[in-house]
């Protein structure tokens, strides 16, 4: 559920801050909409090694990029 919710935000943001995110085009936005879409709309076609890697690697890698990010907006 929370993948969701990071989905869903990174959606929120790609379609109203379009220019904070080619601004930051470093973080993964468009991977971030298409798991959300991908969990929230493939119900039993979810492939759950996909999630995991995702949670260990890529989670792992936004939380380190998010700092900045924040940074940067609060300039």
């Amino acid at each position: 559920m929370s993948l969701i919710i990071v989905g869903e935000a990174a959606t929120k943001v790609m379609d109203g801050y379009a220019e904070f995110t080619q601004a930051h085009a470093q973080v993964p936005w468009r991977s971030m909409r298409g798991m959300r879409n991908r969990i929230a709309h493939g119900y039993f076609d979810i492939n759950l090694d996909v999630v995991w890697d995702t949670v260990q690697t890529a989670l792992t890698a936004l939380l380190k990029q998010l700092p900045a990010v924040q940074q940067a907006a609060a300039a």
